[in-house]
Protein backbone atom coordinates (compact mmCIF):
# COMPACT_ATOMS: atom_id res chain seq x y z
CA UNK A 1 0.00 0.00 0.00
CA UNK A 2 1.16 3.18 -1.08
CA UNK A 3 -0.15 6.99 -0.04
CA UNK A 4 0.11 10.42 -1.55
CA UNK A 5 -1.54 13.74 -1.02
CA UNK A 6 -2.29 15.93 -3.24
CA UNK A 7 -3.06 19.42 -2.94
CA UNK A 8 -6.61 20.58 -4.41
CA UNK A 9 -7.31 24.64 -4.09
CA UNK A 10 -9.92 24.49 -5.55
CA UNK A 11 -11.74 22.59 -2.43
CA UNK A 12 -14.51 24.84 -1.25
CA UNK A 13 -17.34 22.78 -0.03
CA UNK A 14 -18.54 19.60 1.24
CA UNK A 15 -20.34 18.83 -1.86
CA UNK A 16 -16.66 19.34 -3.23
CA UNK A 17 -15.14 16.61 -1.02
CA UNK A 18 -17.84 13.73 -1.41
CA UNK A 19 -17.47 14.22 -5.73
CA UNK A 20 -13.72 14.19 -5.28
CA UNK A 21 -14.39 11.14 -2.49
CA UNK A 22 -16.71 9.24 -4.75
CA UNK A 23 -14.67 9.93 -8.07
CA UNK A 24 -11.68 8.11 -6.16
CA UNK A 25 -13.16 5.48 -4.55
CA UNK A 26 -14.24 3.88 -7.75
CA UNK A 27 -11.39 3.49 -9.13
CA UNK A 28 -9.61 0.30 -8.70
CA UNK A 29 -7.17 -0.58 -6.21
CA UNK A 30 -7.97 2.55 -3.86
CA UNK A 31 -7.73 1.99 0.17
CA UNK A 32 -9.06 4.98 1.56
CA UNK A 33 -9.49 8.60 0.65
CA UNK A 34 -9.33 11.30 2.94
CA UNK A 35 -10.39 15.20 1.89
CA UNK A 36 -9.67 18.00 4.71
CA UNK A 37 -11.53 20.95 3.31
CA UNK A 38 -9.48 23.42 5.63
CA UNK A 39 -6.06 22.44 4.54
CA UNK A 40 -7.35 21.79 0.96
CA UNK A 41 -5.50 18.61 0.95
CA UNK A 42 -6.53 15.12 -0.46
CA UNK A 43 -4.69 12.06 1.02
CA UNK A 44 -5.20 9.20 -0.95
CA UNK A 45 -4.21 5.40 0.08
CA UNK A 46 -4.24 2.80 -2.42
CA UNK A 47 -2.34 -0.18 -4.20
CA UNK A 48 -0.12 0.58 -6.39
CA UNK A 49 -0.56 -2.82 -8.65
CA UNK A 50 -3.58 -1.62 -9.41
CA UNK A 51 -3.27 2.92 -9.63
CA UNK A 52 -0.61 4.98 -10.11
CA UNK A 53 -0.72 8.48 -8.48
CA UNK A 54 -1.07 10.08 -11.65
CA UNK A 55 -3.74 7.87 -12.61
CA UNK A 56 -5.49 9.28 -9.17
CA UNK A 57 -4.68 12.79 -10.30
CA UNK A 58 -5.81 12.93 -13.73
CA UNK A 59 -9.13 11.33 -11.93
CA UNK A 60 -9.47 14.49 -9.69
CA UNK A 61 -8.80 16.83 -12.53
CA UNK A 62 -11.35 15.02 -14.90
CA UNK A 63 -13.63 15.99 -11.70
CA UNK A 64 -13.07 19.70 -12.57
CA UNK A 65 -10.44 20.32 -9.88
CA UNK A 66 -6.95 21.61 -9.95
CA UNK A 67 -4.25 19.17 -8.55
CA UNK A 68 -0.92 21.41 -7.82
CA UNK A 69 1.92 18.97 -5.91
Amino acid sequence: MESTTFNVPSISCSTCSGKIQSGIKEMNGIENVSVDLKTQMVTVEYNPDNVSAQDIRKKISTLGYEVIQ
